[in-house]
């Protein structure tokens, strides 16, 4: 309907005898209501509200109604409305009598008109069709593609939303997509895959060199942007600062820094006793980058200024670090087996404890709500851990409540999804050495990957921020994309 230009006017109220003379009967009619109703009806057909009326006495009609300049949009919708919603039954009755709008306060609303007395009976029932849906409005939920079709009935498909349902075990429904990075492979192994924290885009980056961003859709995978590092093949490539900005890391003593939105490029040297940056580790919200040292040191600096902040210390070797989603803590573990749980706010560790089931713990991840804790060693054992138990024992043996050894060779990383109920691990040791995790179940998917799987020598793997895709990284360059059925969102 067109735009619709409310004007509101004032009129004189008619006197009863006005009215009394647009509804005088004919003989015919008067004859027809003493046949139908008897010798006692009333001398009228419509039903006059007599208590509504007095009460309406002090109403002033510009509160009863507005003029409608565009009248043809109310008559096109009600000439549509028939077209397209055609009557079982139709009564003949309705059609052929007269309904007075002056008679009664609720009436009057109805009017288009101010001289406007009397309407058909069709009419008058789809203007209180009209005015009931105005007063109560379709609510947003109801407006489905099946309702306006008619046809949400016509189908056995489950009316509650995906997104509400737990994951369930066992069998994953995962659907291959066009790579991610179809329009530029990589020259090289890809050392990283990560989903922007809000627009739909993924960066890939690698050992050619060179920093890619494409834009997701599982069709067409567009590249936006690419920049090449003439003196740094990229080992860690990761956002930073809600996704404004990317970091890239390598071998060398120094690193970059790119602002996304302006395209600009920032080289950063580090202190110069780093001689490899290789080992970094961001987060999207933390004001922290943490570089993994020699000896059990973790370097922070500024996500912002790019200057040193702190280092913490640890007493083994340090092999792996996990940032919670506030980006207010930092989990680290060592070659000792010992697990630390840092303050960044404080630079100081709250707690730390011993795992004696862990072989040479190559890897650690810390869910997003913090639930859980997953570490991978060089058997090929993934542990999960719940760090509720943790919390009430500190400074104790800590033992996993599932240990994982679906895989033959050192765990390369573990990757945990938005909602906590997929975990990702995987190792580049040996071709399609990947598999997906229930929690809480802590049960394997069995479906995939399978036989035709070919995912190659897994290096990096990623979730989108809904877990609507999964890509993942691997010696050939690519960037393989799956669509994850169960999450309706990116």
């Amino acid at each position: 309907m067109s735009e619709q230009i409310q004007t509101k006017r004032l009129f004189t109220r008619e006197t009863e005898q006005e009215l009394d003379t647009k509804r005088a009967k004919t003989s015919g009619e008067v004859d027809l209501e003493k046949l139908v109703f008897g010798e006692d009806v009333i001398g009228s057909t419509v039903f006059d509200d007599k208590e509504e009326e007095e009460s309406s006495e002090d109403e002033q009609d510009d509160s009863l109604f507005y003029v409608d300049t565009e009248r043809d949009g109310i008559e096109e919708s009600e000439e549509s409305s028939a077209e397209s919603e055609e009557a079982a039954w139709e009564d003949d009755d309705i059609q052929n009598s007269r309904v007075a709008l002056k008679a009664t306060a609720r009436n009057r609303k109805l009017r288009v008109e101010e001289d406007e007395d009397e309407v058909s009976g069709d009419v008058y029932e789809q203007r209180l069709r009209q005015q009931f849906e105005k007063i109560n409005p379709v609510p947003k939920w109801a407006l489905t593609e099946n309702d306006q079709s008619g046809g949400i009935l016509q189908s056995s498909s489950s009316l509650i939303s995906k997104q509400q349902a737990l994951l369930p075990p066992n069998v994953i429904d995962i659907v291959r997509q066009r790579n991610a990075n179809q329009e530029a492979v990589s020259q090289a192994v890809i050392q990283s895959v990560q989903f922007h924290p809000t627009a739909s885009v993924l960066l890939t980056a690698g050992m050619d060199k060179t920093l890619r961003l494409f834009e997701v859709d599982g069709k067409e995978n567009h590249k936006v942007q690419s920049i090449y590092f003439k003196d740094l093949p990229i080992t860690t490539a990761q956002f930073i600062r809600q996704g404004q900005e990317v970091v890239v890391s390598g071998r060398r003593g120094w690193f970059y820094s790119v602002d996304v939105e302006k395209s600009k490029v920032t080289r950063v040297n580090s202190n110069p006793k780093l001689k490899s940056l290789e080992g970094m580790k961001a987060s999207v919200e933390s004001d922290r980058l943490a570089f993994m040292g020699n000896s059990g040191q973790i370097h922070l600096v500024s996500a912002r200024t790019k200057q040193f902040v702190h280092t913490l210390q640890m007493n083994g070797p340090v092999r792996d670090v996990s940032f919670t989603a506030d980006g207010n803590y930092l989990w680290s573990i060592g070659l000792d087996n010992e697990v630390y749980q840092w303050d960044l706010r404080q630079n100081q560790c709250l707690t730390r404890w011993h795992d004696p089931t862990v072989f040479r713990p190559t890897c650690l991840q810390v869910s997003r709500d913090s639930s859980y804790y997953a570490s991978g060693d060089d058997a090929g054992v993934i542990n999960i851990y719940d760090t509720r138990s943790i919390e009430a024992q500190p400074f104790v043996n800590v033992k996993p409540f599932k240990s994982i050894s679906n895989l033959t060779t050192a765990i390369q990383g573990v990757k945990f999804n938005h909602s906590s109920e997929l975990l990702a691990v995987y190792s580049r040791k040996k071709k399609d050495q990947l598999k997906l995790v229930h929690l809480p179940t802590a049960s394997v998917f069995t479906n995939w990957p399978g036989s035709v799987s070919h995912l190659g020598h897994v290096q990096c793997v990623d979730f989108s921020p809904n877990s609507g895709f999964m890509a993942i990284g691997n010696d050939s360059g690519k960037a393989l994309l799956y669509r994850l059925q169960h999450y309706s969102a990116y």
